[in-house]
């Protein structure tokens, strides 16, 4: 069995429009429902453990995408944890800027600034690793196939490619908050 990149794509695609779709919820919906102190309170944690470095957030991120490679379970993980990070990103957005624009620049942001790519392409990969060992398992629970050594390797392959594109996206994503911390920084005492 081959990894499938056409699924991973697709399910890269899916991440994108339900951070879309969720962020927009949370903007629009979100403040009635979460109170500005807890999404502050949120912001502080988030911010506290950005200065541990990038082996924090890598083993942060790799405790999500391990259950998002658990078969039968990982599927459920992922949309939670899309649904939670959108929907976040849109009240936080909603309380600091009230701003769509702003809301916007932080979707391109969270998408598609390295760390984002990387970041959601290993996601994929984990999933797409947990979907195809599920089909494989109910497949054989329907007695039309059998669990085979290949099955099992190749989930672990999708695994493994996740965990090195995750050590590879917490580096360049603390890399990414140092840099931006010292150009904000720089702009302030000027």
């Amino acid at each position: 069995m081959a990894i499938n990149i056409k699924r991973i794509i697709l399910l890269y695609v899916i991440e994108l429009v339900i951070l879309v779709l969720l962020s927009l919820m949370g903007f629009y919906v979100g403040p009635l429902l979460v109170s500005q102190p807890m999404i502050e309170s949120l912001q502080n944690q988030i911010m506290a453990t950005a200065d541990l470095g990038p082996n924090y957030i890598f083993l942060h991120n790799l405790v999500i995408d391990t259950l998002m490679a658990i078969p039968v379970i990982g599927p459920l993980v992922f949309i939670s944890a899309l649904v939670m990070t959108g929907f976040i990103l849109g009240v936080y957005v909603a309380y600091a800027l009230n701003s769509i624009l702003g809301l916007v620049i932080s979707l391109f942001v969270t998408m598609f600034f390295p760390h984002g790519i990387i970041e959601l392409l290993a996601y994929a990969f984990s999933t797409t690793g947990s979907l195809t060992f599920t089909g494989n398992l109910i497949n054989s629970l329907r007695g039309k196939q059998r669990i085979t050594k290949s099955d099992i390797v190749t989930w672990v392959i999708y695994y493994l490619i996740s965990v090195v594109l995750l050590y590879i996206a917490a580096n360049v994503e603390y890399f990414e908050i140092m840099a931006l911390k010292k150009l904000i920084s720089g702009m302030l005492t000027t």
